[in-house]
């Protein structure tokens, strides 16, 4: 009955930002508006909009230890195969870290926001085949 349709993230030249995903995500623009351009990963169905702004804008919130932490992250099925792209790119914030079945890199955009890569080994709980299995008992009840 509901599910996730669209994240918007506010950048300072959505042509720029349009090129930026398009290059290293294989996005593809599904539409355009006034001030903004939709557009699509390759796997997935959360359309992402890149939306003008006149001023920097964060995508990142901190919680109550004072950690920062993003709105949203990007599956990655090879991480490691990205962790060298983006690397040979110039784009890598952090480490490659791994922990609980999970792996994840930091990247920064054009406009210096903060892009979280995971990749989910099968065993972990957040694992789309564990969630979908979720979803299915849950419906089945």
């Amino acid at each position: 009955m509901f599910r996730i349709g669209s994240i918007f993230i506010p950048v300072s030249d959505v042509e720029q930002s349009l090129n930026w995903y398009t290059t290293y995500f294989h996005a593809q623009e599904i539409g355009r508006w006034e001030g903004g351009i939709g557009i699509c990963l390759p796997d997935g169905s959360t359309q992402l909009g890149l939306i003008q702004t006149t001023s920097t804008q964060p995508t990142t919130f901190k919680d109550a230890s004072g950690q920062a932490h993003v709105y949203f992250n990007i599956i990655c099925e090879d991480i490691q195969l990205a962790y060298q792209a983006f690397e040979q790119a110039g784009l890598i914030a952090t480490p490659l870290h791994d922990f609980g079945g999970m792996s994840c890199l930091d990247i920064r955009d054009p406009d210096g926001h903060t892009i979280s890569l995971i990749s989910e080994e099968l065993t972990s709980p957040f694992h789309r085949d564990r969630v979908k299995e979720l979803q299915t008992k849950g419906n089945n009840q």
